[in-house]
């Protein structure tokens, strides 16, 4: 009985210690804000969590964003989102901000928030 008993108990002293060397996840930063205009245009951004930006009071542009979801965690189209409309915006560090009129910035993903 010991025979069997051993093997097991090395196997599962290797996972344990194999699960505490992963990585930890990287934290994204996340903002909300308000769509203005049309191309996810965004204005009144305000810092939630992560890694504080220096990202002014003005207006931005999101540029090459592809994962926008709902609350329900179902992927949308750009087009779902309207002038008004509060969001998350969820960037990952190091963020790059495009020196256009409006500044452009590249967000990992965007949440909808649904009024």
């Amino acid at each position: 009985m010991k025979i069997f008993i051993y093997p097991f108990v090395v196997i599962l002293l290797l996972l344990t210690a194999c699960s505490n060397t992963a990585p930890e996840p990287e934290q994204n930063t996340v903002y909300s804000a308000t769509i203005y205009d049309t191309n996810l245009r965004v204005n009144k951004m305000k810092w939630i969590s992560g890694e504080k930006l220096n990202l002014s009071a003005g207006n931005y542009e999101l540029g090459e964003i592809n994962n926008i979801f709902n609350q329900k965690g179902d992927k949308i189209d750009p087009s779902d989102l309207k002038i008004g409309d509060k969001i998350k915006i969820y960037l990952k560090p190091p963020v790059i901000i495009k020196e256009t009129e409006p500044a452009q910035i590249s967000a990992e993903y965007i949440l909808k928030i649904i009024k």
